[in-house]
């Protein structure tokens, strides 16, 4: 831990500690000024060692561990718990962070000898993420924050194509960040890391929840403390973040959670979750990213998935009354689509624009080529509306806008003569690729989500669409998408982004 052994660097070895305890040449601690180090280092009262100072307790049997006993087997399950998840879930995991900061900041220096103007970086972001023990695809056997993603998802159901959603989403983002900064895009890689932190957060909820389940002596029997130590270890590493939403639930957990406390779990499993569920909107993510949480394949009582609140949180200024969360991320496919055009790579492309990879709806994903070729009973499914059939009338086809994009992908139609090897081709293959998805694809089902939303309220049925408002919330979704965030400051691909 304080000296390392397998990974070298320059003329030293890396180590776990540093993560926690390196400091530039002034003393300064190396990670200060970065807004996840210090919103932790603020919470654990100013220490800009806390991870450290964490980790070194369980090994030194100090603080919490200070009357333990060295014959207890309780007690040494629990440091080396304490020992090995602080490690991995404080110290690697702000480091992770550290890594993406550390690459907008090259990016934004502009200098390319600069971590290769911040690529290496979020290379070294990744690496740490997973680990060498992996493997190539990802079906290794690590011990790493992918390995503990892959772990919770199978506890909690959240995994998809066999993968851990978070895993999922951590690859795709981490490489829309590395195109980013290899174009100089700064402002947009810095958006997509401001994406990922929560996604990294949901693994640590996720423990917090199995181990207050294990820890609660009202369920469990037996020594505990093994349970407990984990229990803590996972809110620890979260704990900050919790804390910055809602200073009462974070009070309330550690009461409950925090190793050594006079009477562990006294509330109970069932409300330490639902005060932890109650932060989930301002964490960043939503109860179907947690998941359910299940024992030899029986989900526990009172852990089934919450329900996301029905007024979820702004998009680009906009309240939708419905969760509209998972239709604003189709902006991440059109992100990935320009990425991938941009370097030419057209078969990456069109994989994205015609299966989708971030906007998931009911067992499937939603994609931009379905915006243009969805069909309801074998007809067009935009049919009869106003704009859809002004449009199809000029282009003499229902797929229209499809037929545009494809073109450019497919390099078909005005683009059959077209050279691989013209700059010139390729970039304007590109444009019409990308524009014709955004514009054309996009644009026209914004207007049939608002014609959809005036059929559900004529129609006068609640439970249509909630009356039409939950396709006003997509309509908007669509227009905005995620990378906007809240406040519509973000960096985003959508119409919003043209129109500002």
């Amino acid at each position: 831990y304080t000296e390392g052994e397998f990974s070298e660097k320059s003329s030293s070895m890396r180590t776990l500690q540093g993560f926690s305890t390196a400091t530039t040449d002034d003393g300064t601690p190396k990670l200060a000024g970065e807004k996840f180090f210090d919103m932790y280092r603020a919470y654990w009262g100013g220490s800009a060692t806390y991870a450290d100072d964490f980790v070194m307790a369980a090994l030194d049997k100090t603080g919490v561990f200070a009357d333990a006993s060295d014959a207890d087997e309780g007690d040494n399950l629990a440091r080396a718990e304490i020992a090995n998840k602080g490690a991995q879930y404080q110290n690697t995991w702000m480091y992770i962070i550290h890594e993406m900061e550390d690459a907008v900041a090259d990016c934004r220096a502009g200098d390319l000898t600069a971590n290769d103007k911040g690529v290496k970086a979020i290379d070294e972001a990744w690496v740490f993420w997973a680990g060498s023990l992996e493997g190539t695809e990802g079906t290794g056997n690590g011990v790493q924050m992918y390995a503990l993603a892959e772990k919770r998802a199978a506890n909690f159901g959240t995994k998809v194509n066999g993968k851990a959603a978070v895993n999922n989403y951590m690859l795709t983002h981490i490489e829309a960040m590395r195109d980013y900064l290899k174009a100089g895009l700064c402002d947009e890689a810095d958006a997509v890391k401001e994406l990922l932190v929560p996604q990294m957060t949901v693994p640590l909820i996720q423990g917090t929840i199995r181990y207050a389940y294990h820890g609660d002596s009202a369920v469990q029997s037996g020594d505990l403390k093994k349970g407990r130590a984990e229990g803590w270890a996972f809110l620890a590493a979260a704990l900050p973040q919790i804390n910055q939403c809602d200073p009462a639930v974070a009070s309330m957990l550690r009461v409950n959670m925090e190793y050594g406390v006079a009477n562990p779990m006294a509330a109970g499993y069932k409300a330490v979750v639902q005060q932890l569920q109650s932060v989930y909107t301002c964490l960043g993510f939503t109860c179907a990213d947690v998941g359910a949480y299940a024992v030899d394949g029986e989900v526990v009582a009172h852990l089934q998935a919450c329900a996301t609140p029905k007024v979820s949180t702004r998009i680009a200024r906009y309240a939708p009354e419905s969760d509209v969360s998972e239709h604003a991320k189709i902006d991440l496919d059109q992100l990935k689509m320009e990425t991938t055009t941009d370097a030419f790579d057209w078969a990456a492309a069109k994989k994205v624009y015609a299966e989708g990879e971030n906007s998931p709806k009911s067992g499937t994903m939603r994609t931009l080529r379905g915006f243009s070729t969805a069909t309801k009973d074998g007809q067009p499914k935009l049919a009869g509306q106003k704009y859809f059939d002004m449009y199809r009338t000029y282009w003499n086809s229902a797929t229209y806008a499809d037929d545009f994009v494809m073109q450019g992908l497919d390099k078909t139609g005005i683009f059959a003569s077209a050279s691989d090897s013209d700059a010139g081709d390729n970039k304007a293959r590109a444009e019409i690729a990308n524009k014709g998805a955004q514009y054309q694809n996009t644009w026209m089902y914004i207007i049939h989500e608002m014609e959809d939303a005036v059929a559900d309220c004529r129609a006068g049925d609640l439970t249509a669409n909630d009356k039409g408002v939950k396709a006003i919330d997509e309509a908007w979704a669509f227009w905005a998408g995620s990378l906007e965030g809240a406040d519509g400051t973000g960096a985003g691909v959508q119409m919003y982004a043209l129109a500002e």
